[in-house]
């Protein structure tokens, strides 16, 4: 049955109000977001990376968006509309990446994401230096650099982000390097859930470093 003129215009207009709210309602949330960097809780942090490593490896780029999404806005508070915006940016580099580590479209992927952690946390840092670090570890475990090699690398872009000595943060950078070799030396199909549980706690050890030693009594 076609739709009556009047039926159809108030049908419209009630699409129009809907879309107006949610707007809004994003807006308002974007405002009121407060970013902390440091909010997160180590466990849930080591097992939303270890399950983002995962995705990532089994081509699951959908569900690695999503979990981005968690990291962002569960863990350290950013604006919905700021998180999506982040997992976005994050699975793009990764997904060049992945398929040529010297995709020219990766850097300007992460110096975006950098861009918009900057000015989400109000931090004053250099967004491209950010980009080129992160890039250079992610090569960097490509070639099958040293754990501790990589870690250094992992320790400056943290540094850089945070604010803090490299040295300060190079013992948490080194466990989450070590955990990237261990699951590298378990590729080709190797994996199990067990060896992605040890990630896990691995991981949780690194955030749990890094959390004491960015804080004031770290």
């Amino acid at each position: 049955m076609k739709m009556r003129g009047p039926a159809k215009a108030v049908i419209l207009k009630a699409a129009a109000v809907l879309a107006a709210a949610a707007f809004l309602a994003v807006w308002a949330e974007n405002k009121l977001a407060k970013p902390e960097m440091l909010g997160f809780d180590p466990p849930e942090m080591g097992r939303l990376e270890s399950a983002m490593w995962r995705s990532y490896y089994e081509g699951r780029w959908m569900r690695l968006a999503w979990q981005a999404m968690e990291v962002a806005c569960g863990q350290y508070g950013f604006s919905w509309w700021d998180g999506a915006r982040l997992s976005l940016r994050a699975a793009r580099a990764a997904l060049f990446f992945r398929r040529n580590t010297d995709d020219p479209r990766c850097l300007p992927e992460l110096e975006n994401y950098y861009a918009i952690i900057r000015r989400a946390t109000g931090r004053d840092f250099d967004v491209r230096g950010a980009a080129a670090l992160e890039l250079t570890w992610w090569r960097e475990r490509r070639r099958g650099v040293a754990p501790d090699d990589c870690a250094r690398t992992i320790a400056r872009l943290t540094g850089l982000v945070h604010g803090l000595p490299d040295e300060t943060v190079f013992p948490g950078a080194a466990m989450r390097a070590r955990a990237m070799a261990f699951r590298d030396a378990r590729r080709n199909g190797k994996m199990t859930d067990a060896d992605w549980a040890e990630i896990a706690r691995q991981l949780t050890r690194a955030y749990e470093s890094f959390k004491t030693a960015s804080s004031p009594h770290g």
